[in-house]
C-alpha cells in the first residue's frame, strides 16, 4: 500500500506572502520599505575529543542572531536614530516582527518577535544618474533576543 502523505506544493509558503512591523522606541508601524529580510539563529558550537571516545563530540555553547535585509530607501527613521545617537550616546531600541503567512497553505501562520534590533549600515543618502530602478539599501543586522508568537501547524495529512 502507498503512503499518501507527502507535501503539497499548495502548502509551502511564498517568500511574498506575509508582513513586518517594526517597533522603533514602543512605537509600532508596518516595515512598508523592506524588500527582503532574512534572519536566523546561528549556534556556536564547542567541539571536543573526550578521553575513551575517538568521535570529536559537540555540544551547543550559545547563539547569536543574524540576518540581513534590503529596504527601499523612503524613510527617515533608522537615519533619526543615527543622528540621535551621534548627538546624545543614545540609539534608541528597534524591534522586529516578522509574520509568514500564505492564505494557500495549510500551515498557517508563524509570528516572531527579533528583539534588540541593530542595523549594520544605515542609508544616509543615495544617488544614480544612471538608474531607473528605486534606490534600495542592503544591511545587515543582529538581534539580541527572539520571542515566537506563533508557530506554523504541521500541513494537512501529516
Amino acid at each position: 500500500m502507498a503512503d499518501n502523505k507527502y507535501l503539497r506544493l499548495a502548502d509551502t509558503i511564498s517568500a511574498k506572502e506575509g508582513s513586518a512591523f517594526i517597533i522603533i522606541n514602543g512605537v509600532s508601524r508596518p516595515l512598508f520599505e523592506v524588500s527582503t529580510l532574512k534572519a536566523q539563529l546561528d549556534l556556536t558550537v564547542q567541539t571536543r575529543k573526550m578521553l575513551g571516545n575517538r568521535m570529536t563530540q559537540h555540544k551547543i555553547v550559545g547563539a547569536e542572531g543574524t540576518g540581513s535585509m534590503t529596504m527601499y530607501f523612503m524613510n527617515s527613521d533608522m537615519l533619526k536614530l543615527a543622528i540621535g545617537y551621534l548627538s546624545n550616546g543614545n540609539f534608541g531600541t528597534i524591534s522586529i516582527r516578522v509574520v509568514n503567512e500564505d492564505p494557500q497553505s495549510s500551515a498557517g501562520r508563524q509570528e516572531v518577535m527579533l528583539n534588540n534590533v541593530l542595523l549594520k549600515t544605515i542609508p544616509v543618502a543615495s544617488l544614480d544618474d544612471q538608474s531607473d530602478d528605486p534606490i534600495t539599501v542592503d544591511t545587515d543586522f543582529t538581534f539580541d533576543s527572539i520571542s515566537n508568537m506563533k508557530y506554523f501547524n504541521n500541513p494537512e495529512g501529516f
